[in-house]
């Protein structure tokens, strides 16, 4: 009897898992006559603007945290992923560890994608419109 509720429970435990969206790329972004984003990139850019700017600078063009325009075109998706919910140590401070913030957390592919639009040269440094 234990074995058969063992194998219904790892069965179960399986089954949720692989039902979990697979975080392996980023959302895509659209950009269209300089400054006019799809509505997820929008988002982003505002999330940015209330958890990120303050140390990365108001475009992400860097200020006490590095320049994002730059770091994104070095770093993976994963790593930024990882760097948002886990934070990072960085010579001259440390960024803080977002994974307790569930706005950031849901939001982070909105802000990725913001950032990879800045970061292609895609978007310049003004307030994106919808």
């Amino acid at each position: 009897m234990n074995k058969v509720l063992v194998a219904a429970a790892l069965g179960l435990g399986f089954a949720y898992f692989a039902s979990l969206p697979a975080q392996a790329e980023p959302k895509p972004y659209t950009v269209h006559n300089g400054n006019k984003v799809d509505a997820d990139t929008y988002k982003g850019f505002a999330l940015y603007r209330n958890w990120c700017a303050r140390c990365h600078g108001t475009f992400g063009q860097g200020l006490a945290g590095p320049d994002l325009t730059v770091s994104l075109n070095k770093i993976t998706y994963e790593e930024f992923m990882n760097t948002v919910a886990e934070g990072k140590a960085g010579q001259l401070g440390m960024m803080p560890a977002w994974k307790a913030n569930p706005t950031v957390m849901q939001g982070r592919d909105n802000i990725y994608s913001y950032l990879k639009a800045r970061a292609d040269g895609v978007l310049d440094a003004v307030k994106p419109e919808k």
